[in-house]
């Protein structure tokens, strides 16, 4: 018997949208624009870079090309993944004006890494207000940009920024100019965090359906921020919605309060079975590197990537534990009492003694150590840790239980 066998999946979805998904990653891009203590050096992003490929992401931002420090460091990440075969495909940000778009352009002459231009241009009335801009001179400027990109023969994501706040017409509006002048992508912008699922679910279908009633035939991102706690569950709703692609940053960084977390997104679809074509236990490795080298603590309840994720004190947890492996079945002990599998991700399941801890506790983790001890010995041990209401080291345990052999020994 397997775990999968023995729970009841409610998440289904009966929707007909959904599909293998891909994956942009925005961690050197707009994940190192706030909300971290250390910038990489280069060859560190090369090494990061190796990491989100052999996790299986499809794309990356790399930059924003544009200013000259920036455009060497861009096209130094292009020509250090065409020398380690990368297969990630790189993304440049670019405005819609010609500097921009030239740098990205140059920088694919200079690398045969593969690069798409990601442009972008505000939509939003806010953002129309303040930068006193009309809607036609927004789709002037869309219709040059993407149609010079596309001249130059480069690949265009268009992104019209803020259109979780703007109006339908207008998203839609630039949206067709872009794709006329060629763009084959176009991302969904909750640029500072607005959605929410209902929201989002509104914004994805509403878009999809004007793409498939016109006959555009271009992929769908969506690009999400967790201003107000709600990027993850914002980009599943996008997903369940019809979107071809989420993007987002490991560990969630980026500025404000950072961006859809790109981790915790994987491993959601690989369960839901819509993202089959990564490995997880490299995506761990990614998550401790990005936190290393960009000197961040990772929270210990973080989901699945935190210390304490697969992590239990309590009693009649750890009773239910112990009596799967009694039963010799470990598939089933991982999941009696968490919701993934830590095996996924190449860790296993734990157990703490502390306050609100029992007999088997202590005994799963003396088990796991070969020794065996008396009732006695196991309700001293769970004393110690109710009186001075604490969760109690591994060490401490296996030294208060060593002391209680050596002492019947002698």
């Amino acid at each position: 018997m397997q775990s999968k066998d023995l729970i009841y999946n409610w998440n289904k979805s009966s929707s007909n949208n959904l599909k293998s998904i891909k994956l942009c990653d925005e961690t050197l891009r707009d994940g190192l624009e706030g909300g971290v203590n250390r910038i990489p050096s280069l060859e560190e992003k090369l090494d990061l870079l190796s990491l989100a490929n052999d996790s299986g992401i499809n794309d990356a931002i790399v930059g924003f090309p544009g200013q000259e420090i920036a455009y060497k460091q861009a096209l130094a990440l292009c020509q250090g993944a065409e020398i380690r075969g990368l297969d990630i495909r790189f993304g440049l940000l670019g405005r819609m004006v010609e500097t921009d778009i030239y740098a990205i352009e140059s920088i694919r002459q200079s690398s045969s890494h593969p690069v798409i231009a990601h442009l972008f241009i505000p939509c939003s009335p806010i953002r129309r207000y303040v930068e006193k801009w009309e809607v036609d001179e927004l789709e002037r400027l869309t219709r040059f940009g993407v149609g010079l990109a596309t001249q130059l023969g480069l690949p265009v994501n268009f992104s019209p920024e803020d259109t979780s706040r703007a109006e339908p017409e207008i998203v839609e509006r630039l949206c067709q100019a872009a794709i006329e002048e060629g763009a084959t992508e176009i991302t969904i912008c909750d640029t500072v965090g607005y959605l929410t699922p209902t929201g989002t679910q509104q914004i994805v279908q509403h878009l999809r359906h004007f793409l498939d009633e016109n006959g555009f035939k271009v992929r769908l991102d969506f690009h999400g921020h967790n201003d107000r706690g709600l990027a993850l569950i914002n980009s599943l709703a996008a997903v369940n919605a019809g979107v071809d692609c989420i993007q987002g940053t490991i560990l969630g960084i980026g500025e404000r309060a950072g961006n859809a977390p790109l981790d915790l997104i994987m491993i959601n679809l690989q369960m839901e079975g819509l993202w089959n074509d990564g490995n997880l236990v490299v995506l761990r490795e990614y998550c401790m590197e990005v936190a290393r080298l960009c000197k961040l603590k990772i929270p210990d309840k973080y989901p699945i990537f935190g210390a304490n994720s697969f992590l239990t004190q309590m009693g009649v947890h750890a009773s239910a534990i112990l009596k799967a492996e009694d039963q010799h079945n470990k598939d089933i002990a991982a999941c009696v009492y968490s919701a993934v599998d830590p095996s996924l991700i190449g860790l296993d399941y734990g157990i703490q003694v502390g306050p609100y801890s029992g007999r088997a506790n202590v005994r799963f983790l003396l088990y796991r150590k070969g020794i065996e001890i008396t009732d006695e010995i196991a309700d001293q041990i769970l004393t110690k840790a109710r009186a001075e209401n604490r969760i109690l080291t591994n060490e401490e345990v296996f030294t208060m239980a060593e002391v209680d052999k050596y002492s019947k020994k002698s």
